[in-house]
């Protein structure tokens, strides 16, 4: 209706207060919406991203704790004797203690059927089972996976593995699929910490990238025990391990002389092994 054609009957018009508020909805509807939102939001995003008191909204996580057991599963071996030194990946923030998994629960790992070579999944195992050995950490292999190798890879996967964290990924791969992999790089690996209850770190999983043309080149020349190395030397950066400029060490630049980790190398690992546990994370 136009403006001006509203008719009203001298005397029966309402106040200008009244009219005013003609139309509008109840004062009180207001309250109840705002209080049916204060309920259902925080309701919704419980859901659909959950909070995390450690991390805030909007953080993709399991539940703390998943798999932790009540004491270490493993027991690290003696620190040998020798030569050679270490390096850790990185340190807490006291400058002294490195960053490390938990020992009271299992580093579960999977290897990629992408790129994979005839055999490449043996490799694999035999590798994680001396780095193992070295660490006294407890693995288990969750069998192959159709993961394809991607430079970002998201720690908590619940679609693909279940509520807990990804499994360590190892995946033989081109420059293509993994950029830092050109200019004859064999071999990347690192982990993924996060943060406990008190602002400690504790890797949680990681990822091994091998090129495949390099890793099939060798295995073709008959050089298993090389090939096995580049893995062992990848895995070690997983664990918490750095390079050294000794030649004579596996986490050597060098990747070492293929015999396994050597003096420095256990050292340095049966550090890591001695990690705190943390069910809180």
């Amino acid at each position: 209706m136009r403006q001006g054609s509203l008719v009203r009957a001298p005397g029966r018009h309402r106040a200008t207060g009244a009219s005013a508020s003609r139309g509008r909805r109840p004062a009180w509807l207001g309250a109840v919406v705002l209080t049916v939102l204060a309920v259902l939001v925080p309701l919704w995003l419980w859901q659909a991203r959950p909070f995390d008191s450690r991390h805030g909204f909007g953080v993709d996580s399991p539940p703390a704790g998943i798999g932790a057991a009540q004491a270490p599963l493993g027991a690290p071996p003696t620190m040998p004797g020798g030569t050679g030194g270490y390096t850790f990946m990185r340190m807490q923030a006291n400058g002294t203690d490195p960053v490390a998994y938990d020992p009271c629960r299992p580093i579960h790992f999977t290897t990629s059927t992408v790129g994979l070579p005839p055999s490449g999944d043996a490799l694999v195992r035999e590798a994680v089972a001396t780095m193992s050995e070295a660490s006294g950490l407890r693995f288990v292999d969750d069998g192959l996976t159709d993961e394809a190798p991607a430079p970002e890879r998201d720690p908590y996967q619940p679609d693909r593995y279940g509520d807990r964290w990804a499994p360590v990924y190892i995946a033989f791969a081109t420059p293509d699929q993994i950029p830092r992999l050109a200019g004859g790089t064999v071999g990347l690996g690192g982990s993924t910490p996060r943060a406990a209850g008190d602002g400690a770190l504790v890797y949680v999983t990681g990822s091994v990238w091998l090129d495949a043309k390099a890793m099939d080149d060798l295995l073709a020349a008959g050089r298993r025990d090389s090939a096995r190395a580049v893995v062992e030397h990848e895995i070690g950066h997983v664990l918490g391990l750095n390079h050294v400029s000794d030649g004579s060490q596996l986490m050597s630049l060098t990747g070492g002389a293929g015999a396994g980790p050597a003096d420095g190398d256990r050292r340095g690992l049966a550090i890591l092994g001695r990690g705190v546990c943390r069910p809180d994370l």
